[in-house]
């Protein structure tokens, strides 16, 4: 995993409060969404990645980089109807599960408390979709939502252009646990946060469960 060390100054609101909000992420983990580093620096990588698939020419390193954003945003749109529905760490009819600390996903299978207990304990996690060609896993419940939430013009294009591009139906794991997560406040507004994260995940995303950042550095 990657370890993170961050500052936080200027921190307005009650410690109280913020402490609170920590340790819900603690017992809850976050929704593990993409972060905006992955969008560009002018958030723009979607966009392109619409004009690549329409037949604008782009390196290889580039074009990489563009079909990355493209699943992402499809996937932080799933994953923003789960966070609506605050179903996000729940398991829903059809769920596709994901191991903790792997990429191995089984399911859909009927959900009972064995499979309830592994959720509760962090063993497994529901998943989102990464778009690209072949069968949606998800059924039922799930299934309906995913393509729900995926069905602007926007992500239509998305995820044609993902299917053109021989991208493989892939899913990630709707919830992110930092482990090993620490604070202390070396001033009364300077908020001191130690974490550890899987790879592939953003600090940005637990920032943002915190309260709203300005100017990160």
């Amino acid at each position: 995993g990657n370890r993170f060390v961050l500052v936080l100054r200027d921190v307005e609101g009650e410690h109280a409060a913020i402490e609170g909000r920590l340790r819900a992420i603690q017992a809850r983990g976050v929704p593990n969404f993409f972060g905006e580093q992955r969008f560009g620096r002018h958030g723009d990588n979607v966009a392109q990645a619409i004009a690549m698939f329409r037949g604008r020419r782009v390196k290889r390193e580039e074009r990489s980089l563009l079909l990355s954003a493209a699943r992402s945003v499809l996937f932080n749109h799933v994953l923003a109807r789960r966070v609506a529905d605050d179903t996000w760490d729940r398991a829903l009819d059809g769920e596709v599960w994901m191991l903790d600390g792997s990429r191995s996903v089984f399911g859909p299978e009927p959900f009972d408390d064995a499979l309830a207990a592994r959720l509760a304990a962090f063993d497994i996690h529901p998943t989102g979709p990464l778009w690209g060609e072949g069968e949606l896993r998800t059924t039922g419940a799930v299934r309906e939502l995913e393509l729900a939430a995926m069905t602007d013009e926007e992500s239509l294009a998305v995820r044609a252009g993902l299917e053109d591009a021989r991208m493989k139906q892939e899913r990630r794991a709707l919830r992110l646990r930092p482990m090993q997560m620490a604070w202390e406040w070396p001033a009364h507004d300077v908020l001191r946060l130690t974490f550890e994260l899987p790879p592939g995940s953003y600090a940005t995303t637990v920032l943002a469960q915190i309260g709203d950042i300005v100017g990160a550095a």
